[in-house]
């Protein structure tokens, strides 16, 4: 519990200290004359009730703007020039679960003395990934577009 709001408690009891004021003047003054004291008391809280509408409706909060369109992608994805010392995962568009796991035991890592890297194409397509110019001691594994569950090597 952080305390008493202080400003609230004091505005709270002068509203009852109003309220009370008023009615024990309107038991004073008779019935009568109350009615009509009344009316024009009302008059003045319609009035306040209706200017503080105005109010609100006028300097309410302006709509939200709309969101700026999504930027044009010529390439999705790029990994290039990388030599990793264990698994590479190159994934886009997910919109379910993935899972990934490390790389199956049946793949070797690239030995030093191994051919270069082999290329897997120039993006030509738009949103297109690609893997250039890499080298891997495990699992290349390059998922795209998937809208559901995907599970590799858990």
């Amino acid at each position: 519990m952080t305390g008493w709001n202080w400003a609230r408690v004091l505005s709270w009891v002068g509203v009852g200290v109003v309220l009370g004021g008023l009615a024990g003047f309107l038991v004073v003054v008779g019935l009568d004359d109350a009615d009509r004291y009344a009316s024009v008391f009302a008059l003045f809280v319609g009035i306040a009730a209706l200017s503080a509408t105005v109010y609100g409706i006028v300097s309410g909060r302006p709509a939200p703007a709309p969101s700026p369109p999504p930027l044009p992608v010529t390439v999705a994805q790029q990994v290039e020039g990388l030599d990793a010392g264990r698994d590479i995962d190159v994934v886009d568009g997910v919109r379910g679960n993935l899972r990934m796991g490390t790389a199956p035991s049946s793949v070797t890592p690239p030995s030093a003395t191994s051919e270069p890297p082999q290329t897997l194409g120039t993006p030509t397509v738009p949103g297109k990934q690609v893997v250039h110019d890499v080298r891997a001691k495990g699992a290349i594994r390059i998922v795209r577009g998937v809208d559901g569950d995907v599970d590799i090597n858990p």
